[in-house]
Order: C-alpha cells, then sequence, then structure tokens
C-alpha cells in the first residue's frame, strides 16, 4: 500500500502560526502556502509537514483540516476545530479573513527541514505575491482532481515527478 500522510496538528498549528506571523496574509492566502509547503518538501524530503488531505477548490488546492480549523477560529461552530488549543494562538476575523498570531505556538515541533520550505514558500510570496502563491496551487494534481474532492496523494506526488511517486510506493525503501 502506498505511503498516506497522518495529519498532524501540532505541525499543523506551528506552520500556520509561522506563516500568519511573517506573512501577514488572511487565511485563504496561508491555506495555499500550507499546500506549497507541504508539496515542497513532499519533493525534497519525501514527506509533507501537516499531513493534512487536500480538497480540490475552486481557488485552488486547500488543507481541509486547517481550513475547518480557520473557519472555527472565525466563528464558525459548524465545523470542527482540528488544531487543539488553536484559539489560543491564532485569531481570524470574520470579516476580513485577517488572521492575528496571539501566541506563538511551540516551534520545536518543526523541523529545520521543515522550516526551510516554510521560509522558501514566504520567500516566493515576498517575490511574487499573493496572486501568484494562490496560481501555484492550481497545479496538475489539482487540475486531475474532479472539483470540491479530495485530491489522492499519490496523485500530488506523482505531479513532483516519477522519483517522489516511487519513493512512496515503495513500502521498504532500501531493501533488496
Amino acid at each position: 500500500m502506498p505511503y498516506q500522510p497522518t495529519f498532524d496538528a501540532e505541525k499543523s498549528l506551528a506552520a500556520t502560526a509561522y506563516l500568519a506571523k511573517q506573512s501577514g496574509e488572511t487565511m485563504y492566502t496561508l491555506l495555499k502556502m500550507i499546500y506549497l509547503v507541504d508539496r515542497l518538501h513532499l519533493e525534497r524530503y519525501g514527506r509533507p509537514v501537516s499531513g493534512d488531505k487536500f480538497i480540490a477548490m475552486k481557488e485552488g488546492a486547500t488543507p481541509s483540516r486547517i481550513y475547518d480549523s480557520m473557519k472555527f477560529l472565525r466563528g464558525d461552530k459548524r465545523t470542527r476545530n482540528w488544531l487543539p488549543d488553536a484559539n489560543k494562538f491564532l485569531a481570524v476575523n470574520s470579516k476580513t479573513h485577517d488572521v492575528s498570531v496571539i501566541k506563538m505556538p511551540a516551534l520545536d515541533v518543526l523541523s529545520a527541514t521543515d522550516i526551510e520550505c516554510l521560509d522558501a514558500i514566504l520567500e516566493i510570496l515576498r517575490q511574487e505575491k499573493r496572486w501568484y502563491v494562490h496560481e501555484l496551487a492550481h497545479d496538475a494534481a489539482w487540475k486531475k482532481t474532479t472539483r470540491n474532492s479530495t485530491m489522492d496523494f499519490m496523485t500530488i506526488a506523482e505531479s513532483l515527478g516519477a522519483a517522489v511517486a516511487q519513493h512512496l510506493a515503495d513500502r521498504f525503501p532500501g531493501n533488496a
């Protein structure tokens, strides 16, 4: 069975807060950035950072659980908050969708490579602006997925190249 990531709520909260603090972007741009961070980390290191599942929404690939948590934080109590104690760390304005960092969560849950990829996506945002980030979230994997459906993780991996897909398909890498 091919590799399927496991959602990591602590890393997801830390990564979201890190991006929010560094970028000052709205929840919608942050959600696209999380996808790009996971995709970049998968390409470089063979695993995503958040482990969230992604939905092929009209505006691009969107991390499902983090999106639900953001909606919860902006006041939509019909959604589930997947990020424990997120309201101690983040606030989302219900009108502007701006994300404020109340207090930084522990960042030591993020590895050096996680932070490297977070910083790389922040640099793309600084160089190219938010609409480019949104464009990048409309990649080949997004295009292959029916709107509002879950993006297959192996389709994301395949969009990054055969080597990434093969690495994830191999249950016992390095064993002969």
